[in-house]
Formats: C-alpha cells, sequence, structure tokens
C-alpha cells in the first residue's frame, strides 16, 4: 500500500517524486531495519541485542567450538563467537549510517542528482547492445526548498546520524577489545599443527632454538589425551583418513 507523502507537490514537474529528497527521506523512514533508529532508544538497542544474540549463539558458537574444542579453551570459544556476533551487527550498523547519509547529503545539497523515468534509445550501438538507457540530470533546488530540505535534516535525520555515529564508535570498540583479548590469549596458536598453513611455521617448530615451544606444544596435546595433532581439527583429520586413530 503506498503511503502519500507531504512533498509530492512543490518540487519540480521534471523531477520524479521518489527522487526528490524529503520524500526519499520519507521512504527511507519506512524500510525495513531502517526504521530501528528511529524507535525509543531502549527498543533500538534491543534489536541490536537480538541480530547479536542470534549471530554469536546460533552461528558463530558451533563454529568456535568445532575449532577450540578442548575444556581450557572455553574463554576462547566465547570470544570467538562474540566476535563473530558483533562483526555481523558492526555490518548492518554501517549500512544504517551508509543509508542515512546518503539521503542527509541530498537533504543538505542545494543541487541534486536525479533520474527520469522516460527512456530513449541512445544511438543506434547503444540501442543494439544496451536497449534503452535512463535519462539523468541534475536539479537545482528553489531556495524555498533548499531551505524546507536542510531543516528536515538539522531536526530529523542529523539526530538519527548522532545515535548510528555513537552506535558504530561502541561496537568498533567492543570489537576491537574482543579482538586484542583473544589474539593475547591465542598467541601459542601459530605453533598449533591446527594452525600451521606454512612450511615457515613447521620449521620454526623445527627449529633446535625452539626446543622450549615444541615441548610446551608437546605437554599440551599429552594433556590433551596423547592423541595425534590432526585429531584436534575436524579438517585435517579427514585429510589423514585417521578418523580411528582419534577415537577415545
Amino acid at each position: 500500500e503506498k503511503i502519500m507523502m507531504p512533498f509530492d507537490k512543490g518540487a519540480s514537474e521534471f523531477v520524479p517524486v521518489d527522487m526528490q529528497p524529503a520524500n526519499e527521506w520519507m521512504n527511507l523512514k519506512q524500510e525495513f531495519l531502517f526504521d530501528w533508529p528511529l524507535l525509543a532508544e531502549q527498543d533500538y538497542l534491543v534489536r541490536l541485542a537480538g541480530v547479536f544474540a542470534f549471530f554469536a549463539v546460533i552461528i558463530s558458537y558451533p563454529i568456535a567450538s568445532g575449532t577450540y574444542d578442548a575444556p581450557d579453551e572455553a574463554l576462547l570459544r566465547l570470544l570467538a563467537s562474540a566476535m563473530g556476533g558483533v562483526g555481523v551487527t558492526l555490518a548492518l550498523v554501517i549500512r544504517l549510517v551508509l543509508g542515512y547519509s546518503f539521503v542527509a547529503d541530498r537533504l543538505k545539497s542545494d543541487i541534486v542528482y536525479f533520474e527520469t523515468e522516460e527512456r530513449r534509445p541512445n544511438s543506434g550501438l547503444g540501442l543494439t547492445r544496451l536497449g534503452y538507457e535512463r535519462q539523468g540530470d541534475t536539479w537545482i533546488k528553489p531556495p524555498e526548498i533548499a531551505r524546507r530540505d536542510f531543516l528536515i535534516w538539522e531536526f530529523s535525520v542529523a539526530p538519527v546520524e548522532r545515535r548510528l555515529q555513537n552506535t558504530l564508535k561502541g561496537m568498533a570498540g567492543v570489537f576491537v577489545a574482543c579482538f586484542v583479548v583473544f589474539n593475547t590469549m591465542d598467541s601459542n596458536t601459530s605453533y598449533d599443527p591446527r594452525f600451521i598453513t606454512s612450511e615457515t611455521h613447521l620449521q620454526e617448530l623445527l627449529n633446535p632454538s625452539n626446543e622450549k615451544v615444541a615441548n610446551n606444544e608437546a605437554a599440551r596435546l599429552r594433556e590433551r589425551g596423547n592423541k595425534p595433532a590432526y585429531c584436534y581439527s575436524r579438517y585435517y583429520q579427514a585429510v589423514a583418513g585417521g578418523e580411528a586413530n582419534c577415537k577415545d
């Protein structure tokens, strides 16, 4: 159902209704997800928390549990799943910021680009290769419309932008904090056979000067049951074909 816009008239007869900045703002407020920042503070945060919880618990935690499956890696599992949830939520907030920034720039600008709904052949070559293409042009707003659009931005859009920027900074800080703690705790994984990805790491592990590191890794594997190293990765277990050797 089309909702009538209060700014349908009075802009320009050749600028499409949906491409007039005031109407773009009205449309944006009705889009799914983009209406979240307009909610009350508590409702807005609850929705973001729901996105985080879904991706952290339902999606990321099972993956992290398959990678960090030792009893002493519980905190690593939690941090890895938290980073997954925060990462997706952060991407969502960035998308909201970009959407609101686009409309805000068009509201603040006195000259905006638009495309008409009219179509025409460009040329013989263009008609053959592309068929028809959209026409576009720039629109210089009349002073009264430029002032109206600026007021819409100042009193309606700018507060939402500030809320999104604060959310973005907060979530980025949480992600960086989780990442730093995760890497601090996971500093020895470069010597764990599950994470060796190059010959350089193998040579480093075999280097006599790294004997202490190799002994520590061997002791850690013994504590986990003294199984072959590939048993702790489903991928390497499949590559080695050693499922039988990994059973308790």
